[in-house]
């Protein structure tokens, strides 16, 4: 009799181990099918702001957090050193949205590229672009911040580019 209760014990820490096992396995392939969908940014270089009245090279600085499955950025953007917007979310082609508390501000539509995290944005909000220019915004001037350039040429070769390039949402 002692026999078969030693086998009885056998078979349930084989089943225990096999349980175990099984759930590594699922917990292992779970982990290589559904990869982290976040890419960190880190973009801290030169920038150039161009316009139908202006021309100025600046820095540009942009950290946080892009969603590859969303194709959407979450993070901070500082132009300068007097411009530091610390919640902009936005998805390339679309609106680049600040936050301050509850108050939300569309700063214009922006284009950018996670492989190469270049980035190009129209300034349409009239306090970032009084902020930029030193002057009050009219409604048509035309106002564009590039990065990396640091000359004109180089800023609107950025933003043809990002521009021409297919959506994600598209592909």
């Amino acid at each position: 009799m002692s026999s078969s209760v030693g086998f009885k014990e056998g078979g349930s820490i084989l089943k225990t181990v096999l349980t175990l096992l099984f759930i590594s396995l699922f917990i292992v392939l779970l982990l290589v099918a559904c990869p982290d969908p976040y890419q960190k940014v880190n973009v801290d270089g030169s920038a150039f702001i161009y316009g139908d009245h202006f021309n100025e090279k600046t820095t540009l600085t942009l950290k946080g957090n892009y969603n590859k499955k969303e194709y959407s950025f979450q993070g901070s953007l500082t132009i300068g050193d007097n411009i530091k917007l610390e919640h902009v979310l936005f998805a390339s082609g679309y609106s680049l949205i600040s936050y301050v508390r509850a108050e939300r501000t569309s700063v214009g539509q922006v284009f950018f590229d996670p492989k190469s995290l270049r980035v190009s944005f129209e300034v349409t909000d009239p306090e970032i672009y009084k902020l930029i220019t030193y002057q009050e915004y009219d409604g048509k001037s035309k106002l564009v911040v590039s990065s990396p350039a640091v000359n004109r040429d180089e800023a609107q070769r950025v933003n043809e580019e990002l521009k021409q390039m297919k959506a994600p949402f598209d592909k």
